[in-house]
Formats: structure tokens, C-alpha cells, sequence
């Protein structure tokens, strides 16, 4: 038996594979279908759309095979990604590649084999559409010219659903960026607001309002940062664009974050702690990272009164672990768990009874689950609360 060798691009094919959504999925009328035809018009007991994995190939739709999926090394389908025709084995008893296969040499004791690879608009061969029969045979150029049309058809199935998700998710972006706005933009603006309206009424002193003044000025810029990072996010996430990932430093990233939240800390009489080392450098998506950590501290702020906020990282060989660390109200270990089930959104009043809609802490989940990291909470009521990131 000879294994197949595996695709130049087989990392970008992969990568398509996985962006079509179909594998370990139910079954579908529109492949059934064309696995049922496929059979039929080619007179073979056998038929599979055959998605090729990293180290399996998974049957979509098949018709006369109980099995869901076979190891990939055993594949006929991983030799048919190879070519740009349909691939056939007329006799695979006399074929050196695999006559000694076990699925030739026992179920379902394959001796004829064709199949035509499935080739997206970018050139990746995600799998095959292949009739499989157990007596040698050939097939006539009608049953050919067939398997290549109902093959693109299956492309074209899997492409629609692909632009239909694409459409669904361009909705929910624009409502996101919508509700990252809101959620950011609204509190620091209040912020503002209220020291203007104090510094009118004449209830600030000179070096008060100054002072003042000078963080507003400070707050205006962090908020403006703030609006142009999420309208990026947007327009990555619109674009479908991956992340970026850069070596930058982490501590400058943090001065940045921390400078955003400082108004609001000074108005509640927090302490703003910094312990990342000045020359931290961290490999991951600058701008991601951001939006996450102006969240947990915004959030640690809301339910800290005169206490403390700490932001700190420690780095391993293959991991960087980040923690918020407040002093605040804390909460129930009922309570830390339920914020990280995807389908709580509920938010509770901070110190000040300021409101929120729970969004911040969905998009920090989302973002996270995007960096490949975890997230953990440890709280207990009265005593404070840490969020424990590990990318």
C-alpha cells in the first residue's frame, strides 16, 4: 500500500476545508441527492462525498457504506486530490498503490474506484465525489462527463452556503460594532460630561478643574483611539480578515488601556496598577488585545470602590498568562461561572449603579475564543475578583 503524498497548499486547503463548515455535520437533502444520482447513473452500489481532513477523510453523503469516515493514510480520495481529472482505479487488486489496502483486501473490498475532485473557485481540493464498486470495471464517457458535473455541483452547494453565512455574519458584525460603541463610547462620554458640567456650575476650584481638565483632555484622546480601533475591527471583520499577530510591547499596550479608565478610576477612587515589566514583549493581535483588556479594566472598575486594579502578564515558553486583578464587590462562584456561559448576557449594577448590557464581556469571549486562548474568573463576594487569560 502507498500512501498519498500530501498537496503543496495543503495548509490553504485545510484552511478552505474548515471555512465551509460541512465537516461532522447532519445530514443534507442537496448531497443526498447527488449521491443518490451519482449511483444511480453510474450502476455502482457505492457512492460519497468524501471531504478530505488532516488525517481522516469524512463522508458527507453516502449512499451503500456504513462507515462515516476512514483514516486518511488508507484513502483512495487522498490520492484523487492529487489531480485535476477524475481519478480511476479500474482494478485495485492490480494496482501496486492499493492492492494490499485493507479496504480492498477486506470491507468493503473496493476493486473499482473513481472520483472526481471537488475544486473551489480558489483552487482547493477540498475532497471528492467517488463511485466505488466491488468488481472491476471501466466507466463510458457519459457516467464521466456526469460524475464532473454533479462534483461541481456539490462546489456549488457548499460555495452558497458559504456566502449565506458570509451574509449573516456581515449582519451581526454591523450590529456589534454598533453595541461595541455604545457600550465603550457611552461611559467615558458621561465621564467627560459631568466634569464639564461641574467646572460650569463653578464647583471645582482652579487647581481642581485644571487638573480635571487635563485628564479630559487625556480621556478624549483614549476615546477617540478607542472609536478609530473598533471602526478597524469592523472593517476587518467585514472584510473577513484574520488576525494580525506582532511582536509589540505589552507594558506600553498596557499604559495605553489603563490611561483610557483613569477618569473613571479617579472618580471612584481607584488605584490604576501597571506591574508588566517595561521590556514585555508579547506575539499576538495588537488591536484584539487592546479591545480585551479596556473591557476587564472598564469592568473591574464598575465594581471597585477606593480599591486597587492590577495588570499584570507572566510569559512561559509557549503560553502568556494575563490577569485584571480588582479589589471590588466580587461575586459568587455561581455567579464567575455563569459569565463565561456563552448564553448569559446579563449584566448587574456597579458600585455607582452604573448599567450595562453584558456586550463588553460577550465580545472579550469572542475575541478570546478567536486567539485560540481561555479565559478563567476566581471572585469571592467582598474580597475582589481576577480575570485569568492565557494565549
Amino acid at each position: 500500500m502507498t500512501p498519498a503524498t500530501l498537496p503543496e497548499n495543503e495548509y490553504s486547503r485545510l484552511q478552505d476545508l474548515y471555512g465551509t463548515g460541512l465537516l461532522d455535520t447532519p445530514n443534507e437533502n442537496e448531497f443526498d441527492d447527488i449521491v443518490k444520482l451519482a449511483s444511480a447513473l453510474c450502476d455502482m452500489p457505492i457512492s460519497l462525498i468524501s471531504l478530505v481532513d488532516a488525517n481522516r477523510q469524512w463522508f458527507k453523503a453516502r449512499v451503500g457504506l456504513d462507515a462515516t469516515e476512514t483514516n486518511r493514510d488508507v484513502s483512495f480520495c487522498s490520492h484523487a486530490i492529487l489531480h485535476d481529472q477524475i481519478f480511476e482505479i479500474p482494478d485495485a487488486l492490480l494496482d501496486i498503490r492499493f492492492s494490499d489496502n485493507p479496504l480492498v483486501v477486506s470491507g468493503p473490498a473496493i476493486r473499482f474506484y473513481a472520483g472526481v475532485p471537488l475544486v473551489t473557485n480558489t483552487g482547493s481540493r477540498l475532497g471528492t465525489l467517488c463511485v466505488i464498486d466491488r468488481t472491476p470495471r471501466y466507466l463510458t464517457d457519459e457516467q464521466r462527463f456526469a460524475l464532473k458535473v454533479l462534483a461541481a455541483n456539490v462546489i456549488k452547494v457548499a460555495e452558497l452556503r458559504i456566502k449565506n453565512k458570509q451574509l449573516q455574519y456581515l449582519t451581526e458584525t454591523q450590529k456589534r460594532i454598533i453595541s461595541i460603541l455604545a457600550h465603550d463610547v457611552r461611559n467615558p462620554l458621561a465621564s467627560i460630561k459631568s466634569i464639564i458640567d461641574f467646572k460650569t456650575r463653578d464647583i471645582l476650584d482652579a487647581d481642581e478643574a485644571n487638573e480635571m481638565m487635563a485628564i479630559v483632555s487625556d480621556q478624549m484622546d483614549s476615546t477617540l483611539a478607542m472609536v478609530e480601533n473598533v471602526v478597524k475591527w469592523g472593517e476587518l471583520q467585514i472584510k473577513f480578515s484574520r488576525f494580525k499577530y506582532d511582536d509589540f510591547n505589552f507594558n506600553e499596550l498596557a499604559e495605553r488601556v489603563l490611561a483610557s479608565e483613569l477618569l473613571k478610576a479617579k472618580t471612584k477612587n481607584n488605584i490604576l496598577i501597571n506591574s508588566a515589566a517595561p521590556g514585555t514583549v508579547i506575539h499576538s493581535d495588537k488591536q484584539a488585545l487592546e479591545f480585551i483588556l479596556r473591557n476587564l479594566i472598564s469592568n473591574a472598575n464598575k465594581y471597585t470602590h477606593n480599591g486597587s486594579i492590577t495588570l499584570s502578564i507572566q510569559q512561559f515558553d509557549h503560553s502568556s498568562v494575563i490577569e485584571v486583578i480588582d479589589t471590588g464587590v466580587g461575586m459568587s462562584a455561581e455567579k464567575a461561572q455563569s459569565l463565561l456561559n456563552n448564553h448569559d448576557n446579563t449584566s448587574t449594577p456597579g458600585t455607582d449603579n452604573e448599567t450595562g448590557n453584558g456586550m463588553g464581556l460577550l465580545l472579550v469571549r469572542e475575541f478570546i475564543d478567536r486567539l485560540n486562548g481561555k479565559i478563567s474568573i476566581e471572585s469571592a463576594e467582598g474580597i475582589g475578583t481576577k480575570f485569568k487569560i492565557v494565549l
